[in-house]
This record gives C-alpha cells, sequence and structure tokens, in this order.
C-alpha cells in the first residue's frame, strides 16, 4: 500500500487566473447603468415652465424652442439668435409644420411674441406653448 497523496492537477499546468467570471460582472454592471441612465431632454436651458390643469402631450414630434428667463433662445441643445431661428424652423418646416415653445415663467412676453412671429412668418400651422400638469 502506497502513501502518497492523489494529485489532481498535472505537474505542468501553468497558474494562472481565471478571468471570465471578472468578464461576466463587467458586462452586468454595464447593463445596469445603461438601463438605469437618465437621458437628458436636450434643452440647453433650465427653464421654469408654468403650471396648467389643462395640459396635454403633444401626438406629432414638433420642434421645441426654448426661451429662457433672460431672452435667450435656444433650438436643438444650442443658443441661437432670432436670424438663426428663423433658419432652422425654415428648414424645420418641410417636414413638420408645428412648433413648441418652451418658455421660461420669468421670460419676457416680447421675446415670446417675437419667437412666436418668427415661427408664423417661417410657415409654422400650429404653435403650443408648453406647460407642465399641476
Amino acid at each position: 500500500m502506497s502513501l502518497r497523496r492523489p494529485r489532481f492537477q498535472e505537474e505542468n499546468a501553468a497558474e494562472s487566473i481565471n478571468i471570465s467570471p471578472l468578464i461576466d460582472v463587467i458586462f452586468i454592471l454595464l447593463i445596469f447603468f445603461i438601463v438605469t441612465m437618465v437621458f437628458a431632454d436636450g434643452d440647453a436651458l433650465k427653464v421654469d415652465v408654468p403650471r396648467a390643469e389643462t395640459a396635454t402631450a403633444v401626438e406629432s414630434k414638433p420642434l421645441t424652442v426654448v426661451v429662457g428667463s433672460d431672452s435667450s433662445i435656444s433650438v436643438y441643445g444650442r443658443t441661437v439668435t432670432l436670424g438663426e431661428l428663423e433658419s432652422v424652423l425654415r428648414g424645420h418646416m418641410a417636414s413638420n409644420r408645428s412648433v413648441v415653445l418652451r418658455g421660461d415663467g420669468d421670460a419676457p412676453l416680447s421675446a415670446i411674441v417675437a419667437v412666436m412671429d418668427c415661427a408664423k412668418s417661417c410657415g409654422a400651422d400650429e404653435i403650443y406653448v408648453s406647460a407642465d400638469k399641476k
């Protein structure tokens, strides 16, 4: 009878670290962060939109124009002048003739009326004023 212990590993087997479980954990974390990520709604300006009890959602995908409290105008996340807004609106009117005006509660009425006038002169059929539901 032999007193030797049995060997379960090969004598020439190289010692290495198995990284398969590490890769699995990294992919699970990546999927978790992608699923829980909050996407920005694309507004460059932080505006405090007024609330209304009769606010409803718009069915189509209109162009959103944001007017800040300092009369700044933003489209597609970048600040534009009134002249640049006109060229953006003319390009948008080929596919969709509706515009959503998202104005800050403290925005001057003259700035909002100027944007509405610009949209109407560019051919907008429908101009919506954005409000949050109370």
